[in-house]
């Protein structure tokens, strides 16, 4: 390969990574719709292959964010009933957390 053969294959590659730093900056344009995101994921030219690992990995991650907000929800439920048992006992909800765990600690003995 002379000089300017791999002058000219260096500048291709680095023509292709600015490239593929154009495409990732698109897809937050492509999320708009679901036309756009079809249209984003066809330039990928992605393999039937490639595709269904982007599918499982997308179930998978959305399965882990609704898990995490069930659990968030269930804590901000557990939290409310704390707060409204401390007030119907007349007790700080502090008071009442210690109060709890003194008698968690007194069943443990």
């Amino acid at each position: 390969m002379t000089n300017l053969e791999l002058e000219d294959a260096f500048r291709n590659a680095l023509i292709e990574i600015e490239n593929e730093k154009e495409q990732v900056g698109q897809l937050t344009q492509a999320t708009r719709s679901p036309k756009q995101m079809r249209s984003y994921l066809e330039q990928l030219q992605w393999s039937d292959k490639q595709l269904i690992m982007l599918r499982d990995t997308l179930q998978e991650y959305i399965s882990e964010r609704q898990e995490k907000a069930r659990k968030e929800e269930r804590m901000q439920t557990y939290r409310a009933k704390l707060i409204n048992t401390a007030r119907e006992l007349n007790m700080s909800y502090d008071e009442l957390l210690a109060t709890m765990s003194d008698l968690d600690s007194r069943k443990r003995r």
